[in-house]
């Protein structure tokens, strides 16, 4: 059975798509009007201008708040930034921005507010935010925190569906990156429990490729230390 859009008439073809033709030019214009503010320093005025929205959420719409977010993370208005990316539609774009803003809190030493942050993160830049948390836990020496937070990240990706082709193959993806990163805080057992659990057999061997080299350079560096000559 045809839909309604398939029963159109040429005419009613022709001028849907002058419709969507004329749409995405304003988008366009409207997007390189906000780029203009941004670039000349008017971060405000491209505040105000995509308050309120003119339009639906198109891909230029998406871009031209992307573009505002990015500009308040750079001038450290990091609230602003979270407020801003809090009213895109998609989560993965959403989660993008926030994660810069996680990654700028982390810098100034701030693991809590960023945890916290984090906690606002769905779907599949979850995992990517608690990577950076974990990477800044570790590189801070506490090891058994950047632990404690991969885990997290892995029990969380754990629920990623594996009913579709999409889904299932980014939690093997994600958890193949966390299996990685559990082989660099030290942590193989905790790899290899995550190794397990990935069903897309690519992903599978990427991560027991490096829980086998992580072992092997964990073995070396202690057959150094135990024999300096």
């Amino acid at each position: 059975m045809l839909t309604p859009r398939e029963q159109w008439t040429p005419a009613q073809k022709r001028a849907d798509k002058r419709d969507e033709d004329a749409a995405r030019a304003r988008g366009y214009r409207y997007f390189e009007q906000v780029q203009e503010l941004i670039r000349t320093g008017d971060l405000a005025g491209a505040v105000r201008a995509i308050n309120p929205f003119p339009s639906g959420y198109g891909y230029s719409d998406i871009a031209t708040v992307q573009a505002v977010a990015k500009a308040q993370v750079q001038a450290g208005e990091l609230l602003a930034a979270v407020a801003t990316a809090q009213r895109l539609p998609h989560a993965d774009t959403k989660g993008d921005l926030i994660g810069e803003v996680v990654q700028v809190l982390l810098q100034r030493g701030d693991v809590t507010g960023a945890q916290w942050l984090a906690a606002t993160v769905t779907g599949f830049r979850y995992v990517s935010v608690m990577k950076r948390i974990a990477a800044a836990q570790q590189q801070a020496g506490d090891t058994e925190a950047a632990r404690r937070t991969l885990v997290q990240a892995r029990e969380y990706a754990e629920r990623f569906s594996e009913g579709d082709s999409r889904s299932g193959f980014f939690r093997s993806y994600y958890l193949s990156d966390i299996a990685k990163a559990q082989v660099q805080a030290g942590d193989v057992a905790g790899a290899t429990h995550t190794a397990q659990l990935i069903t897309h057999q690519e992903e599978q061997g990427w991560a027991l490729r490096a829980i086998a080299e992580g072992t092997a350079n964990a073995a070396d560096t202690d057959h150094k230390a135990a024999d300096p000559a």
